[in-house]
This record gives C-alpha cells, structure tokens and sequence, in this order.
C-alpha cells in the first residue's frame, strides 16, 4: 500500500512526520520590540495630544498595529499558512464591527437612561469641546 499524500501550501510533502520551525534572527526580534516601545509611547502621547472624538480611533489603530506585530513575529503567525492570517483579519474585522455597534449605542443610549446620557455628555462630547476651545484659545493667541 502506497503512502498517503500530504499536501501543504498545494505542495505534497515527502515526509509528512518532519516538523520544520522558522528560527527568527535576534535583530528581527529587537526591531519589532523597538517598534512595540514606540508604539506604546506614542498611546501615551496620543492620550494628551487633545485629538477630540479622532483620539479612540487613534488609539484603535496603535493598538491594532501593536497586535499585529505581536500575532506576526511573536505568535510567528507570519510564518505560517496565509489562512492563520485570514482568520486573524476576520477576527479584527469583527471586533471593529463590535466597537462601531458599542459606539452607537453609547451615543443613542440617553433616550432610556438619564444617566448615561449624562455620563456620555461628560466623558465624551465635554472632552471634545474643552480640545476645541483650547485649539481656538492657541489660535487667538498665535494672531
């Protein structure tokens, strides 16, 4: 009786019992560290920069890019079969699709609940008028 084929990447293996691992060079390793370090700094800069509503998603596209360079080099899912990187794009994709709902809710949640009309105003559209009236406040100043 013949070997069963095994197939990978539409590629049949000849020894399907070989395990290969990618060994990732240390530098490789650093850079993407470096790049997580500065990625992080720039969220705690970004979360005094006084961007208004711009500031969540902002901070959504740090943090999106900080998983992915630990999915991809850490998890080594760039390694990996394309199809890993699918299902983490569509798992991404949900989560957006998530948050989106989250942030409609919030802002039309004040008709049933007073208080979290309330809560809303104050954690959110306040925030954005103070970063306005400080950009207008700079502007005055600088003429």
């Amino acid at each position: 009786m013949s070997d069963p084929k095994v197939f990978l990447n539409g590629k049949p293996v000849e020894h399907p019992h070989e395990d290969h691992h990618h060994v990732s060079p240390v530098w490789e390793f650093t850079a993407v560290f470096i790049a997580l370090l500065f990625l992080t700094i720039l969220t705690y800069v970004v979360s005094f920069a006084g961007l208004g509503p711009a500031s969540l998603p902002v901070a959504m596209v740090i943090a999106a890019t900080k998983g992915a360079l630990v999915a991809g080099y850490f998890m080594h899912l760039k390694y990996e079969d394309r199809f890993y990187s699918f299902v983490f794009l569509v798992s991404l994709l949900f989560v957006a699709i998530f948050f989106t709902f989250t942030l409609f809710d919030m802002k039309t949640s004040g008709g049933l609940n007073m208080e979290s009309d309330i809560e809303f105003k104050r954690n959110v559209e306040d925030h954005a008028e103070a970063a306005e009236n400080a950009a207008a406040m700079r502007a005055a100043q600088q003429h």
